[in-house]
């Protein structure tokens, strides 16, 4: 009999078996074997102002409550948590994981407090490295007498790196550009830069299939929790094939309800990627007689206009405008004393920052231009809800199958395939809105802690309104959980436009046809 390591019990006690379907969030997979005589591993660095800033369990990057693993063996895996199946761990793997060392072409220089180099390398040693710099002048530098030195890392475009920041910060994301001036990722669809000098070095990350081979080797045969929760690791990576290899390998040996009903889905999966050849003819599928689940998502455009109507101007996401943007505004509201009327100074539009552009067509109440801005980043309101409220506790509580993203939700049904996309998560966003339940909403703006959707996560003896008495219901915003009872309240007054009255056309699955939305908003 082996005993688990901490790291494999951490995983075990944090996370337990999800209850239901599997979900689309990131559970940690196992780490590195222990040494002979185990030490509990240190928590990844997670930087506590960035995109990535995202745990489904609260939201700020950490478990709630003591996660520390009790000793046990692997043989009898300890018990899932109360919580099991509603919280996880952080969303990526261990921090101390790196890719294998390879040649660098580029460097960064601090000279001294005030002057930096940064070019190609024409040759390096221990004491001295020469620089070609951009205009093709060789520059030679004495490694003792500079503040320190940055090799930069090259392409492609796209691939996993971690930054490390001067004040101790880890960011894992895709990498857009180890640059000279900037440092630009993608984490979860949003494109960040951060300025050269405040980044200590880029380092490329492991791949999936990378991370799956040392996670493999570290689990012992009888860590059954630890293996399906591998499994379920490789499901929310769409890994189908090595999640079906590990779920067959654990029913090999032992019998695992939760496994088989994930081997199920994934069998689905499979199943759905197989090409048919021309002589295959479809087996008929057997009827289904649960009733088909609502599957009609916002489209991308939609998800644009949303963020252009929650934009906050004094502290603006990124953003795009085209000058046949600026051509049609300045052309269609020629008339308007917001229009100068000399040349010259409507030619001063085309040079001016995106977010005067946008200030200048909300003046305007130009709504029939505001699809073509292009919203890139996600403006604060948004950002709150998708980390301190959708994510935290919303897809893990009430999204689930067997609540309101299965058939037996009632008059509420929310997506909860594919969560973390745009597409998923507004909609989301924009049921919650528009939603009301015997004429009281889910979302009340006036009095945000009156909220049926609020009055519901609340434990029965906290709520005015409790939650009805079904089955597998727990509440989300417990007492250990104030963080989240605040942040929902903040990111209710926080919301530009009330009540999801966006221009959008969508209603949410199974209530009334709404009134139509006017999508004014304040000063919008």
């Amino acid at each position: 009999m082996h005993l688990a390591t901490p790291a494999i019990l951490a995983l075990v006690v944090g996370l337990g078996a999800p209850r239901g379907a599997p979900v689309a969030f990131d559970p940690p997979p196992p780490e590195a074997p222990a040494p002979a005589t185990p030490t509990t591993p240190p928590a990844p660095i997670v930087p506590s102002s960035s995109p990535a800033d995202e745990n489904p369990a609260n939201g700020n990057g950490a478990p709630e409550g003591n996660t520390t693993p009790e000793k046990g063996s692997a043989a009898t895996p300890p018990p899932a948590t109360e919580a099991a199946g509603t919280e996880a761990g952080p969303k990526e793997p261990p921090a101390n994981l790196t890719a294998p060392v390879e040649e660098r072409k580029r460097a960064y220089i601090v000279v001294d407090r005030v002057s930096t180099a940064a070019g190609t390398i024409e040759s390096d040693n221990d004491e001295v490295i020469v620089l070609r710099d951009e205009r093709g002048r060789l520059k030679t530098f004495t490694k003792s007498r500079v503040i320190g030195v940055t090799y930069l890392l090259e392409g492609p475009s796209g691939r996993r790196v971690r930054i490390l920041f001067n004040d101790g910060r880890t960011l894992v994301g895709k990498l857009l550009e180890d640059g000279y001036e900037n440092v630009s990722i993608e984490i979860e669809g949003i494109s960040t830069k951060y300025p050269r000098a405040a980044v200590s070095e880029v380092q490329p990350y492991p791949t999936d299939e990378e991370l799956y081979e040392r996670f493999r080797t570290a689990i012992e045969p009888d860590q059954y929790t630890a293996r399906y929760t591998l499994a379920l690791w490789l499901y929310n990576r769409k890994m189908y094939a090595e999640s079906k290899h590990e779920l067959d390998s654990l029913l090999e040996a032992t019998n695992h309800y939760e496994a088989k009903r994930l081997l199920n889905e994934v069998d689905a999966q499979l199943a759905l990627m197989k090409p048919r050849t021309d002589g295959d003819t479809p087996a008929p599928r057997p009827r289904d007689p649960r009733p088909e689940l609502p599957s009609n998502l916002l489209s991308k455009s939609d998800v644009n206009l949303i963020r252009v109507y929650e934009l906050d101007l004094a502290d603006p996401p990124r953003m795009q405008v085209s000058d046949e943007l600026v051509r049609t505004m300045l052309e269609k509201y020629s008339h308007s004393e917001l229009i100068p009327a000399k040349s010259a100074e409507k030619a001063g539009f085309y040079s001016k920052e995106p977010v005067e552009i946008v200030r200048t067509l909300f003046a305007l109440k130009a709504r029939e231009l505001y699809p073509q801005i292009e919203v890139i980043g996600e403006p604060e309101s948004l950002n709150l809800f998708r980390q301190r409220v959708h994510n935290a506790w919303v897809i893990n509580n009430c999204a689930t199958s067997r609540c309101h993203g299965g058939p037996d939700g009632g008059r509420l049904f929310l997506h909860n395939r594919d969560s973390k996309d745009d597409d998923t998560r507004y909609t989301n966003l924009l049921i919650l809105l528009r939603t009301k339940i015997d004429t009281l909403p889910l979302v009340d703006f006036d009095k945000p802690t009156d909220s049926l959707l609020f009055q519901y996560a609340l434990p029965t003896t906290e709520a005015r309104r409790p939650h009805p008495d079904v089955k597998g219901w727990s509440p989300a915003l417990t007492s250990s959980r104030k963080g989240l009872q605040e942040d929902f309240v903040r990111w209710v007054r926080s919301m530009r436009v009330r009540n999801g009255d966006y221009p959008v056309d969508y209603t949410p699955p199974g209530m009334r046809q709404p009134e139509a939305p006017s999508g004014t908003g304040p000063d919008r």
